[in-house]
């Protein structure tokens, strides 16, 4: 896999490499095309492209100050004028390759596009399902972002879309909004046709936005209780990432990407599932027959995957425990019994030493850094919630102060090793 700053990195050891002779000026550009760098952006495009949405900016405050002298006909012209106006500024810049400066044209008029909506419904006293204006303003962007092409409207189209979902739930108590999962489809689907990282990165964050809106909705739909509704951010991206792991053997970025967030989410709700508990009644139906088969799937992807030397045997067997212990956990739990509390840290400490051993073993920092905050979070609940009621309360403050210390110390040490120490592989299909 490519990894974190390795654009960076690559541009000293090109320098590097041109000082002692080892590769000619003239491979530099060429190089860094390849793996999708380029030039640097220019200072005095950044500061264009600031002053571009400045000068809109200052447009509609212009027409917002005169918005009461004008009449409907001057209005119009006025908020189609202008955003017609930044379109076309757009296509020359884009027509002459200057993408930057057009960019941000396309950018301002789909700006202007939302400023219009709002505008155009106080012009007329359009009192309607105020989210419908967020959403024509992010179907608006989206449909820039698909005729220029623009990255900048696509980014734009995915915070509109959250913007929207959000005023439903939060406004009109809407228990599942589906309707976003189409606008989000397309958006996801272009971010990897412009073949944009950043973008997958989006994406991805828009739709755990959108699931952590809509749990509560999945979980009444289903009659789920609190623990059978928190393992959905187990079972789901466990079998996403085990998915991943089969789509590319020698490992693109998205895919990588994809396979990040699902265990992150995954490691972090694991951990917090003892938090949770059924009271007294017993795991639905409904809830058994999810968790067998996105467990199925996971531990099916894995097999799969060891079977094509994608991953290893451990992970499999890590799949297995954490699916097993998981589905054991919410049919022993109990509304207030502690008792499984001991035990289910020790569960979690053998994930996050998985999740440590396959970074290190696939050179992938991304699971060695965050194992290792896990590991100090780990240690840290361990002693302030096992510990507390067994000390006297200043050496139990003492201790933890001295205990923070060597943590920040230690961990930040043990990091660097584990990163040194990591192998170099061929293939790092499974790095994720």
């Amino acid at each position: 896999m490519r990894p974190p700053f390795y654009v960076r990195q690559l541009r000293r050891d090109l320098e590097e490499w041109i000082a002692k002779g080892l590769v000619p000026e003239s491979s530099r550009e060429p190089i860094l095309q390849s793996v999708g760098a380029g030039s640097r952006m220019r200072l005095d495009l950044i500061i264009a492209v600031f002053g571009v949405i400045l000068v809109g900016a200052g447009a509609m405050s212009f027409v917002a100050a005169n918005w009461q002298e004008m009449g409907k006909l001057t209005r119009l012209i006025a908020l189609f004028g202008s955003m017609w106006a930044a379109y076309a500024i757009a296509i020359y810049f884009l027509a002459g390759a200057r993408d930057v400066i057009g960019q941000a044209f396309i950018l301002l008029g789909v700006l202007m596009f939302g400023a219009n909506i709002m505008l155009i419904a106080q012009t007329y006293n359009i009192n309607a399902h105020f989210p419908d204006g967020v959403m024509l303003w992010a179907v608006g962007a989206l449909a820039a972002a698909v005729i220029a092409p623009s990255r900048a409207a696509l980014a734009a189209a995915l915070a509109l879309g959250c913007l929207w979902t959000w005023q439903e739930f939060q406004y009109f108590d809407v228990v599942l909004h589906i309707p976003f999962l189409f606008l989000w489809a397309v958006c996801a689907a272009m971010a990897f046709i412009f073949a944009w990282r950043p973008g997958v990165h989006l994406a991805i964050i828009a739709f755990l936005f959108w699931f952590v809106l809509n749990t509560e909705g999945l979980a009444h739909l289903f009659g789920w209780g609190e623990v059978e509704s928190t393992t959905i951010y187990i079972f789901i991206p466990l079998a996403i990432w085990s998915v991943l792991q089969l789509v590319d053997g020698r490992g693109n970025a998205f895919s990588i990407t994809g396979a990040h967030y699902a265990f992150f989410v995954f490691l972090f709700s694991y951990a917090a599932l003892h938090f949770s508990d059924n009271g007294d009644r017993s795991p639905s139906s409904s809830w058994l027959i999810f968790a067998a088969v996105t467990s199925l799937v996971a531990i099916g992807a894995g097999f799969a995957g060891a079977a094509r030397k994608a991953i290893s045997g451990i992970d499999v067997l890590g799949l297995v425990f954490a699916c097993a212990t998981t589905i054991a956990y919410v049919f022993m739990v109990q509304k207030g019994d502690g008792a499984l509390d001991v035990p289910y840290l020790a569960f979690t400490l053998i994930v996050i030493l998985w999740s440590l051993q396959r970074g290190v073993r696939t050179d992938d920092r991304f699971v060695i850094n965050l194992s290792t905050v896990f590991f100090g979070l780990w240690v840290l609940y361990v002693y302030f919630v096992l510990f507390k009621g067994l000390m006297d309360q200043a050496v139990f403050f003492t201790v933890g102060g001295f205990l923070l210390i060597l943590l920040g110390l230690g961990l930040e040490g043990m990091r660097r090793r584990l990163v040194a120490s990591a192998p170099k592989p061929a293939s790092a299909g499974a790095s994720s």
